[in-house]
């Protein structure tokens, strides 16, 4: 039977609110201004074999003043974050080319910690003015899928798909609590969130060669995530009022940059918000580090409901109908959806992210988002 949708209230957040950026601590900054430029960006603004969660230098990633400080709740202003306006595009949502989404019967078994492997992958041949819309894959777990939305390609590419099942140690309960362990441990990949359902994997859509961290720009295009009502219960043990009032959901990403070795993901990388591994509309600095570190609420909409509408994740910056805008996110409980707009590559999954751990962190979630009374 499908459950009543309920709708919980924006919350308050204790944080502070800054349109302004912490000065650069590292000398590997070359421009003390870097992190201001638009456009696309080549160089991490650190040295990632000096600077990881592995090494001494880790306390870069826990230091706030390094963090771009507006976050969460932010206030636009042209003329002191202009920046996250840098980069919108229109799109079709319904314009898919003829494509279909890919039927995926083959999903390797991470068992406790097998990242780096994933099942028989499928793609799409795309030319240069075809549309990236339409891509996406099912997975034959109930109603769980991975959906591309955007525009033309712009050159011809092979865009490649492929999926694991979570493993041991991304699964509810194997996460250290956070009053009892730091949240960049080495030993716990993601810190203190598990994952809904499987991983996608997604290659082939990039626009340039990999920067230092290993990320690989592609146009803005939107990724929607549909999970299982029974894949989000197996992640949770609070009860059904602490979830309502304190839980949040989110299209995660995998930085695998963390611990100074991009090509592989190790214990030391981290789940992350999506948007975090954007390269427009967003600082080079720690922000992409920190699944607490968001810039921007989420919205409490569908996919569709955000295309056709005005609002962005930024307070004061609207977009126009048809539109998307780089680092917008949300999510939609009614249909068991989460959805980003990204420009890279990665590996991408369902993420909750428990409340205690974000009250410990210092922040509540802060989206309006529909949440479904479980019976």
């Amino acid at each position: 039977m499908k459950s009543i949708p309920k709708t919980l209230p924006l919350i308050a957040v204790t944080a502070l609110i800054s349109t302004s950026y912490a000065a650069p601590i590292l000398p590997t900054v070359a421009n003390a201004n870097a992190q201001l430029n638009a456009g696309i960006r080549t160089t991490a603004d650190f040295d990632w074999n000096t600077t990881n969660l592995v090494n001494e230098n880790s306390n870069y990633f826990k230091d706030s003043s390094n963090f771009y400080s507006g976050r969460r709740n932010i206030q636009y202003n042209a003329s002191e974050n202009a920046f996250l306006n840098a980069k919108k595009i229109t799109i079709n949502r319904h314009n898919k080319g003829g494509k279909s989404l890919k039927q995926f019967s083959s999903i390797f078994n991470s068992g406790h910690d097998s990242y780096n492997s994933f099942g028989t992958a499928e793609t799409y041949n795309l030319g240069s003015e075809d549309v990236v819309t339409g891509m996406g894959g099912e997975t034959g777990n109930g109603n769980e899928k991975f959906e591309i939305f955007g525009g033309t390609t712009g050159r011809a590419m092979n865009v490649s798909m492929s999926f694991r099942s979570k493993s041991a140690k991304e699964s509810y309960g194997y996460q250290t609590p956070p009053e009892f362990s730091d949240h960049y441990t080495n030993d716990k990949l993601i810190g203190h969130s598990p994952i809904v359902g499987n991983v996608m994997r997604l290659h082939g859509m990039g626009i340039q060669e990999a920067t230092a961290d290993g990320r690989v720009k592609t146009n803005p295009f939107a990724l929607e995530a549909t999970y299982t009502d029974a894949d989000f219960e197996a992640t949770f043990s609070l009860s059904e009022l602490e979830e309502l009032l304190n839980g949040c959901l989110f299209l995660g990403w995998l930085n695998t940059s963390l611990d100074g070795d991009p090509t592989t993901v190790t214990d030391g990388d981290r789940w992350v918000h999506a948007v975090q591994g954007n390269y427009d509309n967003m600082p080079d600095n720690p922000n992409r580090h920190d699944m607490y570190n968001v810039i921007g609420n989420p919205l409490a909409m569908s996919l569709q409901d955000y295309i056709d509408g005005t609002v962005t994740s930024i307070d004061g910056l609207s977009k126009a109908p048809g539109e998307i805008r780089n680092g917008d996110h949300g999510g939609w409980a009614d249909n068991n959806t989460v959805w980003a707009i990204i420009d890279h590559n990665s590996d991408f999954a369902v993420i909750p992210e428990p409340s205690t751990y974000a009250l410990i962190g210092g922040i509540i979630c802060l989206i309006s988002v529909t949440l479904r009374r479980r019976k």
